[in-house]
């Protein structure tokens, strides 16, 4: 097999960076919402007049609180009512959901397949996330959750703006060529390096965009070190769960957090059911 080219660009990641400086990473009112809810002093009013603003995140909002997992003894018909049942936590996560979905739609049948499987995965590395940050108590569980459902971003920006045809990545993929290594022969970066280099320019905080970096750290680039090894074991858990094979968690990030190849099990069975139950709530 032939290798694949290196882009001839001097510097190909901030070419790339520049087709996508003018991309809103989330709508205004996903935003606002985020904005809102690192406030404690934010009234429920202000988040009110803010979700009823789009039809579309107040039907799900109103969806979310009716849904079995809840069990109310009536149904919820505002969305005041529904922020004081889901409290501003879990509207908060719904937001960052729901926002940056768009990003994982393509706009062939193929891209949108390639970009769903992206997506499901996020979601579930950030519900696994959150679920070790808790078991931890190290952690900010909505950073956490943050980090690890945007830990993908890179490879549909790549797979939108990149110049070439993705699919050349997956298909090496299935013959054992790890993602990271193929993106960095055909693309001359690889999509952790573009998900950090947009969350920059995107003026996202500093802990967010180095627990996007969740590669193996060098002793140069630890900082944040456990939010980096959170994001990476959340990634390899959900990597089993959508059915992709046999996780191999990261040796690093779990000394990270002092655990050892044997808690794999038990933190593969934890989050599990940690995602089992949160698609209850969809």
């Amino acid at each position: 097999m032939s290798a694949l080219p290196i882009p001839p660009s001097s510097d190909p990641l901030a070419d790339l960076i520049d087709k996508v400086d003018g991309l809103a990473v989330l709508p205004h009112v996903v935003f606002r919402i985020l904005d809102l809810t690192d406030s404690l002093d934010s009234p429920t009013h202000e988040m009110e007049k803010v979700i009823t603003v789009d039809p579309g995140f107040s039907s799900k909002v109103l969806v979310m609180a009716n849904s079995a997992y809840y069990g109310l003894p009536r149904r919820v018909t505002s969305i005041k009512e529904a922020l004081l049942f889901l409290g501003f936590k879990s509207v908060r996560s719904m937001a960052m959901t729901v926002g940056v979905f768009d990003l994982f739609v393509g706009k062939t049948d193929k891209e949108s397949l390639r970009r769903r499987q992206w997506w499901r995965r996020s979601v579930d590395a950030a519900v696994c996330a959150r679920w070790l940050a808790k078991r931890e108590k190290t952690l900010v569980g909505d950073d956490c959750y943050t980090c690890a459902l945007l830990h993908l971003i890179g490879k549909t920006l790549i797979d939108r703006y990149g110049g070439h045809d993705y699919n050349r990545i997956v298909e090496l993929e299935e013959r054992g060529v790890p993602d990271r290594l193929g993106e960095q022969r055909l693309y001359g970066f690889d999509h952790i390096e573009v998900a950090v280099a947009a969350a920059k320019k995107w003026g996202f905080p500093e802990i967010l965009a180095a627990g996007l970096n969740y590669g193996q750290p060098t002793e140069a680039d630890a900082d944040y070190l456990l939010q980096r090894a959170c994001t990476a074991l959340a990634s390899a858990i959900a990597y089993q769960i959508v059915g992709k094979g046999q996780a191999e968690l990261p040796e690093w990030a779990l000394a990270a957090f002092g655990l050892t190849l044997d808690h794999t099990h038990e933190l593969l069975e934890g989050a599990t059911m940690a995602v089992a139950a949160a698609q209850l709530q969809v």
